[in-house]
């Protein structure tokens, strides 16, 4: 018999999701062991930033009860920071990443392990794919909507529907050679991830999903607007070696 694939489920946490912690690793334990049975999979919280004392303690706690359940921890503060250590201190066979608000249904998780297997580099979940079902408000949809294909689209070339949504898988290929070229660690890697793997050449697919707004968002799409188009220019004149 052959081995199963092993599976990374990164999940970015610190001090100030960590009223979520505990229920979303709960649903996800459970989740997976009555629905991906065909894989070896591990739970890593990704800790970032100064201070982490309370959350190393919760995480330390939870890895007890579930030998599943892993962490890792750099004083490097962001999302980005958080998931790029962890994806690249550790060695499973596909990498992937949500949010720990779990804003996006569980039963979608399956395709983006089916999307690595097929060969693709890159899958992401994608809230505007025309089989997702989607529930958000109709102010910031219209904001997300107008970054991506005036801005994102537009003036970055890439042919993706969302590159924001926290519900992304990689293969080696992509730790290996994408995520050292990246530069920003707070919440436009996912954006600078997706372009530099298009730009070398990486399979990109995205993938239908069910998502929910979380009504407690740590982004104020506004407030960021003029930060965000900066970064966009920036990334598009960049040189990539």
């Amino acid at each position: 018999m052959s081995r199963k694939l092993s599976v990374d489920v990164v999940l970015p946490v610190y001090s100030g999701n960590i009223r979520e912690i505990p229920s979303s690793v709960a649903t996800l334990v459970t989740y997976f062991q009555q629905h991906v049975k065909d894989y070896t999979w591990t739970l890593v919280l990704a800790i970032n930033g100064k201070q982490p004392e309370e959350v190393l303690a919760l995480a330390k706690k939870l890895h007890k009860h579930h030998k599943e359940v892993v962490y890792t921890y750099t004083p490097h503060p962001g999302k980005g920071a958080g998931v790029l250590h962890a994806w690249t201190t550790r060695k499973p066979d596909i990498y992937t990443y949500m949010d720990i608000d779990l804003a996006t249904d569980l039963h979608s998780f399956r395709y983006l392990l089916d999307g690595i297997r097929e060969g693709y580099d890159l899958v992401i979940g994608s809230r505007y794919h025309p089989q997702s079902r989607l529930r958000r408000s109709f102010k910031r949809y219209l904001i997300s909507k107008t970054y991506i294909h005036l801005v994102y689209r537009s003036i970055l070339g890439v042919p993706v529907r969302d590159s924001q949504c926290g519900f992304k898988a990689v293969n080696k290929r992509v730790v290996d050679h994408i995520l050292p070229l990246i530069q920003d660690k707070v919440w436009f890697w996912e954006s600078e991830m997706l372009y530099l793997a298009h730009k070398l050449g990486y399979t990109i697919k995205e993938v239908p999903i069910t998502w929910t707004e979380n009504k407690i968002s740590g982004v104020n799409l506004l407030k960021i607007a003029p930060e965000f188009i900066k970064k966009v220019l920036r990334l598009r004149f960049r040189k990539i070696r």
